[in-house]
């Protein structure tokens, strides 16, 4: 499956040229994750030394500047803040969620993902009979779930005069759901419109959404992989 995300952000990378860079950026590191396998999360620091070479060579200026300063002895520090601080997305916990994505997608059945109890980091839509299911991505094992259309997976605020929907016709499968009682927001993917879409692959695209979004006052419920 990841192999197929990075496929799909470099087909995105050639239509979408504002976003191209983090695109092609997350093609190379979703490659990456595709060979990452543990049964613990222990098993996951032999993959810290090669993750940091990846994204010390191939990732934006502050990324690959964080890279460059960290070495195999801040593995422990990484795995341990990043469950200490959920939904705070610095530079550094994007080296942990990288390692973690992989282990957690792969959890057997009875074995949950912790951080699905938590903001998504992006929804989409889903036909189903004659309408539309509504989906949400958990942001670490990228599993969706089914959500309510009408509640806020931030707060679960229901009042229909606090939750709005924006779109913008440059990103005909993508909008903008946000609440106005805790101001979040994330981005959803219309797999009516494009089947072939991965939502958390497809967010990555709406870059110049997320932008307008947060000029609005909005914050995002959950970043992503490249902490947008």
């Amino acid at each position: 499956m990841f192999h197929e995300r990075a496929r799909r952000a470099r087909l995105l990378a050639d239509r979408y040229a504002a976003s191209r860079e983090i695109l092609l950026f997350y093609a190379g590191v979703a490659d990456w994750q595709s060979g990452v396998s543990s049964r613990d999360v222990r098993g996951l620091e032999k993959f810290f030394p090669p993750l940091l070479d990846l994204v010390a060579r191939t990732a934006p200026d502050p990324l690959a500047a964080a890279a460059r300063s960290l070495g195999p002895s801040d593995f422990d520090k990484l795995i341990a803040e990043y469950w200490e601080q959920p939904g705070v997305f610095s530079e550094l916990q994007f080296f942990a969620r990288a390692l973690m994505q992989p282990y957690a997608a792969a959890l057997p059945e009875g074995f949950d993902c912790p951080w699905c109890a938590r903001p998504p980091q992006v929804g989409c839509l889903r036909p189903q009979a004659d309408g539309l299911a509504f989906e949400i991505t958990c942001a670490l094992c990228l599993r969706r779930r089914a959500f309510p259309r009408s509640r806020c997976p931030g707060c679960d605020e229901t009042a229909g005069n606090k939750l709005s929907t924006f779109a913008a016709p440059d990103f005909p499968n993508l909008r903008i759901q946000a609440c106005d009682a805790c101001n979040g927001y994330l981005q959803v993917v219309d797999l009516s419109r494009d089947p072939s879409a991965i939502p958390e692959v497809d967010e990555l695209a709406g870059l110049s959404l997320d932008l307008w979004a947060q000029q609005q006052g909005y914050h995002k419920l959950q970043p992503n992989l490249a902490g947008i």
